[in-house]
């Protein structure tokens, strides 16, 4: 009888010490502030070529998040969004533009947590720049690209007149036929290739709270009658 008293006794206090840690462990989130910086890497390439106006995208925390000496965000967690806006650059103006929004991040445990963040800078990807209080990122201008190929025609045709003995009107030839063929093409596409970095701002606090399962594993507390 002693025996079975004790033996209870003992699960009795292992059980209330483990759904008072369980206890602890769900009201003490960690809150990651407003204005912290969160550094990730595309895992897949987003081009204004292919994708269209709404399709998913994922990317890897690169750095780890620390709130007061603890990791909130560790290495490893996947960031999702989707693409809210998407536009090719135009012919002879005009530039490849998408606004990439973040909604959900998920620890390597599994936890998943709402993620309200503004995109602040992309870094890895040629000639692509982040703009405006929203995030919107914009690809590389076809103006000066434009202007070179034009110049060009318009010398050639110049050149080929000097030779006949007619240089302004192969001038203009030169000119009009190439504007009509850069004005069949787009400009250059937007491409954010696998790797580019985008930093985002949290706009809205987030609560992670830590996995209860692994501390409740970690109290186990075994008991072997004899």
């Amino acid at each position: 009888m002693v025996k079975h008293a004790l033996l209870a006794l003992v699960l009795a206090t292992a059980s209330f010490s483990l759904t008072h840690a369980e206890t602890l462990v769900q009201a003490d989130p960690l809150s990651v502030p407003a204005g912290t910086l969160i550094h990730c890497r595309i895992t897949e390439t987003l081009t204004t070529k292919l994708n269209l106006q709404g399709d998913a995208f994922t990317m890897n925390l690169a750095e780890p998040v620390s709130i007061n000496g603890r990791v909130a965000l560790p290495v490893g967690s996947t960031v999702a969004g989707h693409i809210t806006r998407l536009e090719r650059p135009g012919r002879i103006k005009g530039v490849g533009r998408m606004h990439l929004t973040v909604e959900q991040i998920t620890l390597p445990n599994g936890s998943s947590f709402p993620l309200s963040a503004t995109l602040l800078t992309a870094y890895g990807a040629e000639n692509v720049k982040v703009v405006g209080n929203e995030g919107l990122v914009k690809g590389p201008s076809s103006h000066v690209p434009d202007l070179e190929e034009i110049g060009g025609g318009t010398a050639g045709g110049a050149l080929l007149g000097l030779i006949l003995g007619h240089p302004l009107v192969g001038a203009t030839v030169g000119a009009a036929a190439t504007t009509v063929d850069r004005m069949r093409r787009r400009g250059k596409d937007l491409t954010l290739p696998v790797g580019t970095q985008l930093n985002y701002e949290l706009t809205r606090e987030l609560a992670v709270t830590r996995n209860a399962s692994r501390i409740r594993a970690a109290n186990q507390v075994h008991v072997v009658a004899d």
